[in-house]
């Protein structure tokens, strides 16, 4: 299994809907200093003023226009509805993911990942990242494939 991000940083991962279509936004701290690629660039660093309000500052250009939405995703991140985002930020192998139903999201894998020893691994691991009040299952499959693992979490 591939080697997941640095384990003392947080990493995550979303797009953003902008006026140039979608951005993949890959943001990652180790601390207070949020730093952010998007489309596979890196577009500048972020963080929090708390001598205003804990508003979302940043100093590069490039990332200005994004900055609030970026504070969105990055606050809807251990909510459900953030979750994907959590899940491919930690795991490398997971290539994309799509809501089925209200309770159900799949998990697209990348092709050479081995299915069970992942599935097993996420597992015993999701609990650690977040705890719903209601139940979820997971779908987990690799890309062009059909075979796939439920993985409920509470």
């Amino acid at each position: 299994m591939e080697p997941t991000a640095k384990l003392n940083m947080e990493r995550y991962v979303f797009d953003l809907a902008t006026d140039d279509g979608i951005k993949h936004a890959i943001v990652e701290s180790s601390g207070d200093c949020y730093s952010v690629n998007l489309d596979g660039s890196f577009a500048g660093t972020m963080w929090q003023d708390h001598s205003h309000g804990i508003q979302w500052k940043t100093e590069d250009q490039t990332l200005e226009e994004y900055v609030w939405n970026i504070a969105a995703a990055l606050s809807e991140a251990f909510s459900r509805k953030g979750f994907p985002s959590i899940l491919e930020g930690a795991y490398p192998e997971i290539i994309q993911t799509n809501w089925k139903t209200d309770e159900t999201l799949e998990v697209i894998l990348k092709t050479e990942t081995d299915l069970e020893v992942f599935s097993t691994f996420l597992k015993d691991e999701v609990l650690n990242l977040v705890d719903f009040e209601d139940h979820l299952d997971l779908i987990v499959k690799k890309q062009h494939d059909e075979y796939f693992k439920i993985i409920g979490i509470n």
